[in-house]
């Protein structure tokens, strides 16, 4: 299914606060893509399946990623963001709260490493520019199996297009877990690349998003304006 997206994003983007935490790397404009299903590690979970609708804040304490080796920043067209990589390489965690990402590794004294991350920052720059349309990175986000279930089928909801957490519980086989679902997207440590953007409100609303509705609608508007059917056949660039 496919839903309109509203208006809440200006052409500004928020890449202004790279140079305010002091990056100096090479922006980019980058393009569409679609992860791939099947690259989940099994790991402990970070929240129960059963467990509450988060709200407010969190009061944890800022601590690296369980089994986090080094971290980069990559500056994108949505704005800069946080990349954590385990000691295999593998891709833990993506975030757009930089501020509180560089706290998050000042205080678990991480090792920023920005040439680790360079493959994730180049298919980030493909997936801007439109030269690909699916990741193809190693991924080893933490969480229980039926977050990761989630998780994995966010990552076949094909590029430019929305389901509702309805329809995702329904893909899932457990109609009547939208809330479920809603909970599991909403713990997805890994933004755009598992691309829980793409999950709407049932009447198409651009329903609670970590990284914020303004670069919600932003991805969804860069990702269906930069849709045409046919041309690239599900298939990104980097899978040619």
């Amino acid at each position: 299914m496919k839903h309109s997206v509203p208006d809440l994003f200006s052409q500004t983007t928020p890449a202004d606060a790279a140079s305010a935490s002091g990056i100096s790397h090479r922006q980019s404009v980058a393009t569409p893509l679609f992860a791939q299903h099947g690259l989940w590690s099994d790991g402990q979970a970070a929240l129960a399946e059963d467990a509450p609708e988060p709200r407010g804040a969190t009061t944890a304490p800022l601590a690296a990623p369980l089994h986090a080796a080094c971290h980069g920043v990559v500056v994108t067209r949505f704005g800069p963001a946080m990349v954590w990589l385990d000691v295999q390489g593998r891709l833990l965690r993506l975030d757009f709260h930089l501020e509180h990402e560089l706290q998050r590794a000042v205080l678990s004294g991480s090792r920023r490493d920005d040439a680790a991350i360079a493959t994730v920052a180049r298919q980030l720059r493909e997936y801007e520019s439109g030269e690909r349309r699916a990741f193809n990175l190693p991924l080893a986000a933490h969480g229980t199996d039926f977050q990761q279930q989630v998780w994995a089928a966010l990552c076949r909801i094909p590029y430019g297009e929305t389901m509702s957490y309805g329809e995702l519980a329904l893909a899932l086989g457990k109609p009547g877990a939208a809330r479920a679902v809603g909970r599991a997207n909403a713990t997805n440590p890994i933004a755009l690349i598992v691309p829980c953007h793409r999950v709407l409100g049932a009447d198409g609303s651009l329903t609670g998003y970590a990284g914020g509705l303004p670069l919600k609608a932003a991805l969804l508007r860069f990702e269906q304006e930069n849709t045409v059917p046919g041309l690239f056949g599900g298939q990104g660039a980097g899978d040619l």
